[in-house]
This record gives structure tokens, sequence and C-alpha cells, in this order.
């Protein structure tokens, strides 16, 4: 029978406890503690941000003194922008609402583009584009080169400027026809400066001379060419006599004189 030391069943072997290596320490919190310093650091330069914002747009810092008006002006002034920049001045340079500046800028009828920024560090500088106007339009509106309607308060450029008259939407052709009959009417001393299509697309047209010519709807350009060849040679001589030219003849057109005025009657005697 042999004897020897009973274990205790279910018992384990305790072993010493090793405390963590600084390389271990390392590996272990290194990165958690990277992080935290980016952290530190973010919330830091943030502070510092909101903290420069709030000086920086303190209503009596950096205010704006001036404005610059950039681009052309013909019908437009300073004078007539000058009113509308100048609440803005005395405003802080970065507060400034140049967003509405530039909406209410854009509704002067002569604007046809426009852009506001801030220039460093005290001015608002506005750089517009004005509207080139081609003429009138009917009786209190103009038309520009682009075919658009506009209604000025003031006209300072000196004309003159033709005179047209049509259909609402037709305004890019009225100006497409009027340089065609001044291409072919100019050289037989014929200056067109009023142009209408009216309601029922018939076109009437009047010259510098007084003379006015209805061409009615249908065969627009015949009829111009034939009142191109019929004006030097059997018109032009009698112009300042002429009411009206109609030329809606199949060949030909009939003339409507003006009226002379009754001679003086003889003195009693």
């Amino acid at each position: 029978m042999r004897f020897g030391k009973r274990r205790r069943r279910g018992a384990t072997t305790l072993q010493p406890r090793i405390p963590p290596t600084p390389g271990q320490w390392k590996a272990l919190w290194g990165a958690p503690l990277r992080w935290l310093g980016v952290l530190l650091v973010l919330a830091v330069v943030a502070w510092a941000g909101y903290i420069g914002s709030e000086r920086l747009q303190a209503p009596d810092a950096y205010p704006l003194r001036q404005v610059r008006i950039e681009g052309e002006l013909r019908n437009l002034a300073e004078v007539d922008l000058q009113p509308v920049a100048s609440p803005y001045l005395g405003i802080n340079f970065f507060r400034a609402d140049l967003d509405t500046l530039r909406d209410v800028l854009a509704t002067n009828p002569w604007v046809e583009e426009v852009a506001v920024r801030r220039s460093w560090p005290d001015t608002v500088a506005i750089a517009l584009r004005e509207r080139v106007a081609f003429g009138y339009w009917g009786e209190q509106e103009m038309v520009d080169v682009n075919g658009q309607r506009f209604r000025p308060t003031q006209i300072r450029q000196a004309g003159p400027w033709p005179r047209l008259a049509g259909p609402d939407g037709h305004e890019r052709s009225l100006i497409q026809t009027y340089q065609q009959v001044r291409a072919l009417l100019d050289p037989v001393g014929l200056k067109l400066v009023r142009l209408v299509q009216d309601q029922r697309r018939a076109w009437w047209l009047t010259f510098d001379n007084g003379l006015e010519a209805y061409l009615g709807r249908e065969q627009f350009e015949q009829r111009l060419r034939r009142l191109a060849d019929v004006y030097p040679r059997f018109l032009a001589g009698q112009a300042e006599r002429i009411a009206v030219v109609d030329l809606r003849y199949v060949n030909g057109f009939a003339v409507r004189w003006k009226v002379e005025p009754p001679p003086p009657a003889p003195a009693a005697g």
C-alpha cells in the first residue's frame, strides 16, 4: 500500500502577480491618452476661436467707413447708390448684412447685375453692371438691348432713342425689325424714329421727317423694299406734304396728303 499527500480536489496553484512593465502601460493607455490630448487641443482652439470671433464682431469694433462703387455709370450716379449704402457705415465689418444691401440695390431699374462684398479693412465694395437702354417702349417704359422692359425713374444719358410699341413678349422681335428697317431705309434718306406693331399685328413706321408708312400685317419685307424703291423716285421731293404712305396694295401704294391750311381771305378794301 502506497501512501502520499492527498491533493485537495479542485485546488489550483497560485502564481505571484507580476506588475505591468512600462511598455505594457504605454500599449494599454497610449492611444486613449493621445485622443484625449487631441480633444483637449481642439477644445482650446474652439474656445479661442469663439472668443476671437466675439471680439471681432463686437458692435464697436472694425466699423465700415466708406463705400466704393465699381462699374461704368451712365444713367446711374453715385448719388443714387450712396443713400442706399450709407446706413451700413459704422456697422461692424463682419456683421453687416450685405445680402440685404445687394437685394435693395438690385431693385433700381437701371441695375442689370450687382455684387456687394467686404473690402478689408473698412470698405463696402459695390460692383454693378448698368442696363443698356435700346429705346422707349410705349408711353412710360423703356426696353434694353436684351429685350427686357423696365421703368426708369431718371434718365441721364442723352438720347435720342427710338420709340417702340407692340404686344407683350415681342420686345426682341421689334428690336430686330427696327434694325432691319434702319439698314434698308437709312441709305434712301428715311430715318426710322418710331416702330409700332398694333394688336392686329399690323406695322406702322414713323420717320424723322414726319412721314408715316403703313405696311399692314402681311408681306412685311416685300412692302418695306417697295418703300425703299419708290421713296427716292416719287416721294422724297414731296415728303413734307405727305401724311401717310399706305403700302398694302399688291403692286403699288397710296398716299394721304397733309391737310393744307386754306389760303388767307383777301383783305377788305
